[in-house]
């Protein structure tokens, strides 16, 4: 199965807050989701405290912190008078040349922006037909099918790809096969965002293919 061309990945906040650790941190500036990771780990011998108040801020977002094209906000010093940065670790570089865009604030550099926060999560069913397990997960909104396999392949079951994905349409009385590269949107799986009554998730049924030389 080809992975489909992706030009931007999505995020739901919580995946973005298990990643709040020295080595491993990821922060949301209006929307855009960045890794810090490769900075720290690039200073980890050359540490200072403002290095360790940016860690505490780890999985978090610092949307308050910003302007919306990235650059820090200011505030007078009481004592100078002056403009200070409200959130002194955006002052922090990379030392390695290959760890940072040269010129580039973090909170502006390419390299550490992976993509953003999803405009909308969504809920759906993974209908296991060869076990009948039906598993509920939270994806975003702009996911592809295929995205969303591999979601579901890292979360809950390895052997994902020896399924065939499938849709019921016409009133559950045909079964059809998915667009990888479609969204559930684009593929007929819509959700009750514009609707005044609650309606169930959108169901994928996964068929067993008895082929798992391709999990």
């Amino acid at each position: 199965m080809a992975q489909p061309i992706r030009t931007m990945r999505y995020y739901l906040m919580d995946e973005i807050v298990i990643h709040n650790k020295k080595l491993d941190c990821w922060i949301v500036i209006h929307k855009n989701v960045f890794n810090l990771s490769p900075m720290l780990r690039d200073r980890c011998d050359h540490w200072n405290r403002t290095l360790d108040y940016l860690v505490a801020h780890a999985g978090k977002d610092l949307t308050h912190l910003f302007h919306e094209n990235g650059e820090p906000r200011t505030e007078i010093s009481a004592s100078s008078g002056r403009p200070r940065v409200l959130f002194p670790p955006i002052l922090e570089v990379a030392i390695s040349e290959f760890a940072k865009t040269k010129h580039a604030m973090w909170s502006q550099d390419p390299y550490y922006h992976i993509g953003r926060i999803t405009r909308r999560p969504r809920r759906i069913r993974l209908i296991n037909t060869l076990t009948g397990h039906v598993q509920h997960m939270t994806v975003c909104d702009e996911d592809s099918i295929y995205d969303i396999q591999q979601k579901y392949k890292q979360r809950y079951n390895h052997h994902a790809g020896s399924y065939e994905w499938r849709k019921f349409s016409h009133s559950a009385r045909s079964c059809g096969l998915l667009n990888l590269n479609g969204t559930l949107d684009e593929n007929g799986l819509t959700d009750d965002e514009d609707c005044d009554v609650e309606l169930p998730p959108p169901s994928i049924w996964l068929y067993y293919t008895d082929d798992l030389t391709i999990a």
